[in-house]
């Protein structure tokens, strides 16, 4: 039990870049009484091209709906801190960066999503939709990432593809792959993801299909919250 709230789960991601392991994210999940905390560090390091660590924190309400993202973005001895948040039907967000402030806001529908790159913002697009086999869905969504971990707003399409076990080091675990794309870009441009029946990535791939590994997921614990997890 923290003393922000109880977990639901924590794990570890190893990352790959061209097939081969290049960092880790180590990371929680915690049920808090306003709605849900999403914590993590992710750090790269050769042979990836851009070695960076990244420190964040997100806060979701009750609905899983993304109302915070704090980043702490370190590449070599550079440091930039992001502030996103909403506000009255906005997302605002301020960027700190060598002495210099930077703002910068736009609409936040309540069909729009925010990936960030951590798959526990997979598992918080889930949360909010239901899939069968051979569904799909598509949305507005504000995309955080480099430079300045500033949002790009896009349209994104996750299709439910197929049912599966998944061999784990915790063992075989049921699960469903997503094909994740931004239209009209063509999905080989995408990536796909196994998610098991709390949404939680067990593995993913640069691509529609398993010919380059992303991240995996090796190691979970899952909270006394966890039971009620996979009921949202």
């Amino acid at each position: 039990m923290s003393a922000i709230g109880s977990l639901l789960a924590a794990g570890r991601y190893v990352i790959f870049n061209a097939g081969r392991e290049c960092g880790e994210e180590r990371w929680e999940i915690l049920a808090t009484p306003e709605g849900y905390l999403v914590t993590g560090e992710q750090e790269v390091v050769p042979p990836h091209p851009f070695p960076n660590r990244q420190e964040y924190r997100g806060t979701l309400g009750p609905d899983w709906r993304p109302a915070k993202l704090e980043i702490l973005w370190r590449v070599g001895e550079r440091r930039l801190r992001a502030t996103h948040r909403t506000e009255g039907g906005m997302w605002r967000v301020r960027i700190e960066y060598g002495g210099q402030v930077r703002d910068q806001e736009g609409d936040f529908p309540d069909l729009c999503e925010v990936e960030y790159g951590t798959h526990l913002f997979n598992t918080v697009m889930l949360a909010r939709r239901d899939f069968q086999i051979g569904g799909e869905h598509e949305f507005p969504v504000l995309r955080i990432g480099p430079p300045l971990m500033a949002v790009s707003p896009e349209r994104m399409l996750y299709r439910c593809v197929e049912r599966g076990s998944v061999e784990t080091p915790f063992g075989a675990v049921a699960a469903k792959r997503y094909v994740v794309s931004l239209p009209p870009g063509p999905e080989e441009q995408g990536y796909s993801f196994w998610a098991d029946e709390d949404g939680l990535v067990l593995e993913s791939y640069e691509g529609p299909d398993r010919s380059r590994p992303w991240m995996r997921l090796v190691e979970l614990r899952r909270g006394d919250a966890a039971p009620g997890f996979a009921s949202r």
